[in-house]
């Protein structure tokens, strides 16, 4: 008996997926049947909790898409004159079975297979910080695909439609990178890998942008990537905001976190920070010069802009600044294990430290801190020196990279949003930085 239910319950939840699909694909075609489909396939490989969420929503949603058919065709034949009962018929009894499907998803049969997986020796499961981070890459990216113009997502600009299926894609990968991010075992690891994942994607389509694809550019012209003329060029333009927008609009929902998930370029630093197992101490300029090198960098383009310099000229001057930088990284970061780049060269890292205060998550150092030095160790941006220990905060250079957090011995340091704490405040702030990370990845380009 519990065979045959079992088998009528994976019908409804097949039938459930097949049927907005091929409304879609009457309507739309077969990349937008492809997208919605996605999440099913992905629930069948993998068996995670957060994916049967995404489907039991998708199947409340294809219900009301069924229902939106049946009334066009019943109006289309109304007002032709023609019959329109039976078809009223067969499309309710097909939106029952897709609201069904949520229904069913809902039983042991798929439940137990989660609770089995999480009871498991394997990864933990956090399926509401997936579910959110998947229906937020979700929400973000369909605006991309319908307002912006020309397309941005890299898949409509080869095949009209299929930016669909890349950001259902994108969305279930959001939910993955957010369940790793909220487990603190794999968090440090899973961040980097992200990390690198999206500095490959970014320079990768640069690479093929110069090498003569002009749909791999964003715009179809070249800009340097170079993190401080997010800044520095606006101020030589006087125009031309949108990346500094966007930079701003990014920094309030997590802070100083654009360093150390989102900045395309962090991710070298880092790589290179990991050449030493411990971090040394900073050099001493780190700090005391970062505040003048960043004022000294926008007076200057900002002058330049004025003095009518050339835009070739300038560009030469960043692209000089930019390989700078990367010597920095390759001597300083590999040197002393600190992302010197990062911590002490870069503007934007300063901007988004200053600025990350008016965001409402901070990362607060108990009263019971003894200074052992143990998060030190874990720290990468030069953000928890001794006397940043004995002041229980954090230096500006601190990114929310959230490594130090689990290092410390006596769970003394913690994640806060406006004041307070918990799991819900890492599981939030890893659904929304995994989101944001996920459409960063689906607009990748120069």
């Amino acid at each position: 008996m519990n065979r045959f239910k079992n088998a009528g319950l994976v019908a409804l939840v097949v039938l459930g997926a097949l049927i907005p699909a091929a409304h879609l694909n009457r309507w739309h075609g077969i990349w937008e049947a492809l997208a919605w489909l996605a999440p099913a396939a992905c629930l069948i490989f993998t068996r995670r909790e957060f994916p049967r969420r995404a489907n039991q929503a998708l199947a409340l949603a294809g219900s009301l898409i069924t229902v939106d058919t049946m009334l066009h065709f019943v109006r289309l034949r109304q007002a032709t004159g023609e019959p329109w009962l039976r078809l009223a018929v067969i499309l309710s009894v097909a939106a029952l079975v897709t609201a069904l499907a949520a229904w069913a998803l809902e039983q042991p049969l798929f439940a137990r297979n989660s609770r089995a997986k999480a009871d498991a020796s394997g990864p933990r499961e956090f399926p509401v910080a997936g579910f959110a981070a998947w229906a937020v890459a979700l929400a973000l990216l369909a605006v991309v695909q319908l307002k912006v113009r020309p397309p941005m997502l890299l898949a409509e600009r080869f095949a009209h439609g299929a930016g669909w299926l890349e950001i259902s894609l994108l969305a279930l990968y959001a939910g993955f990178t957010a369940e790793a991010l909220c487990d603190p075992l794999r968090a440090s690891k899973a961040r980097r890998r992200a990390w690198g994942l999206f500095s490959l994607a970014f320079f990768g389509q640069l690479a093929l942008g110069l090498a003569g694809f002009k749909d791999f550019l964003m715009t179809g012209a070249l800009h340097l990537p170079v993190p401080a003329l997010i800044v520095a060029g606006p101020l030589f333009r006087g125009e031309g905001l949108f990346m500094l927008c966007l930079f701003s609009a990014t920094v309030l929902l997590v802070g100083p976190a654009w360093c150390s998930h989102l900045c395309y370029i962090g991710a070298w630093d880092s790589a290179m920070s990991q050449a030493r197992k411990r971090p040394s101490a900073a050099p001493a300029w780190l700090r005391r010069g970062r505040i003048l090198l960043a004022a000294a960098v926008f007076g200057v383009a900002w002058a330049l802009g004025r003095m009518g310099v050339t835009s070739m000229t300038a560009v030469w001057l960043a692209g000089g600044f930019g390989l700078a930088g990367v010597g920095i990284m390759a001597f300083a970061s590999r040197r002393t294990g600190v992302m010197a780049h990062c911590s002490g060269w870069c503007p934007m890292g300063l901007l988004a430290g200053l600025a990350g205060k008016l965001s409402p998550w901070r990362l607060r150092i108990g009263s019971g801190c003894k200074g052992c030095g143990v998060c030190s160790l874990a720290c990468r941006y030069d953000a928890l020196r001794p006397e940043d220990l004995g002041r229980k905060r954090p230096g500006v250079s601190c990114s929310l990279c959230r490594d130090c957090l689990g290092a410390c011995p006596k769970s003394e340091m913690e994640l806060t949003f406006l004041g307070r704490s918990g799991p819900w405040v890492w599981a939030t702030f890893s659904a929304v930085v995994a989101a944001l990370h996920a459409v960063f990845l689906g607009v990748a380009r120069i």
